[in-house]
């Protein structure tokens, strides 16, 4: 999997082929992946080990052989369990990929349910052993990319979904609440001002102010989704986007640090190698 999983800037395979699987067996800094959210589909499938899944507003444990589907905008992020080694598989594809050229039956009886499920289904292989099975020929198509995988990985999703709309795996008495709702929505309101801000100097107080909550109130808020502090976050993201501009061009460390929000280049230097495991000159030569 590339290096930087980014905040809904993505992009997952191409208009032809809306699609991408990605493997992660590693941690980048705390955190498997950092909580983000995309239009697309997925599904998460877990080959070893055990990991935890935020979504939304909700917390799921999957252990190896399950998995999880995450609906379109759906807020989310993975973190590891302890130190026990893991590897999961991510899913991710446009609803276009399954569309036909014109309206059609597929569409009216089936698409329209799917884009319409809004909280995450999750899949257990007592339970859901067909659909995990086609989640797995999905991931091998993909990594083999034989002539015809299209093919396949588009029937497979097919087959997936008709498995999914049969079993009615998902369970209503679980619906999303109104107050789930606005939770994520401000949760989302924040993470896209820190996008659009980190190069900025941000205090926790700039932050709740932009959802209205004081900053006990907002800490404790914004831990509870991301499990990282906000400085902590706003540190993760600024060193991803030093690890961009150290991939990308050959400007002085001094400049890079300054340019993603960091005034002090020993900080930036020890912070980098405590979250990514080398300098960041390191990273560069990599």
């Amino acid at each position: 999997m590339n290096k930087h999983l980014l905040l809904e800037d993505r992009v997952h395979g191409n208009s032809m082929f809306p699609f991408r699987s990605y493997m992660v067996d590693y941690l980048d800094g705390q955190v498997i992946f950092n909580m983000h959210w995309h239009p697309e589909l997925e599904f998460i499938y877990v080959e070893e080990g055990t990991i935890y899944l935020q979504i939304g507003t909700k917390q799921f444990i999957v252990t190896a052989g399950n998995g999880c589907f995450i609906p379109s905008e759906q807020l989310h992020g993975a973190y590891p369990s302890g130190d026990t080694p893991f590897k999961l598989h991510a899913v991710v594809f446009h609803i276009d990929l399954l569309r036909s050229f014109g309206y059609d039956l597929i569409e009216k009886n089936y698409l329209t349910t799917i884009r319409n499920i809004f909280h995450p289904i999750l899949l257990t292989v007592n339970e859901d052993h067909e659909i995990l099975q086609l989640l797995a020929s999905i991931i091998k198509a993909y990594s083999m990319s034989e002539t015809g995988f299209e093919l396949k990985i588009k029937g497979y999703l097919f087959l997936l979904f008709s498995e999914i709309l049969k079993k009615q795996a998902w369970n209503h008495d679980q619906e999303v609440t109104q107050k789930d709702l606005t939770k994520t929505a401000l949760l989302k309101k924040v993470l896209q001002y820190i996008d659009q801000n980190y190069q900025q100097k941000l205090t926790v107080l700039d932050l709740a102010s932009q959802i209205q909550m004081s900053e006990g109130h907002f800490s404790r808020f914004f831990k509870s989704f991301v499990r990282m502090t906000p400085m902590e976050y706003i540190n993760t993201i600024r060193i991803e986007k030093a690890c961009a501009l150290l991939e990308t061009s050959d400007r002085k460390m001094l400049d890079i640090a300054m340019d993603v929000g960091f005034q002090n280049q020993s900080y930036f230097i020890r912070l980098f190698k405590r979250q990514k495991g080398c300098t960041p000159r390191e990273w560069r030569g990599s």
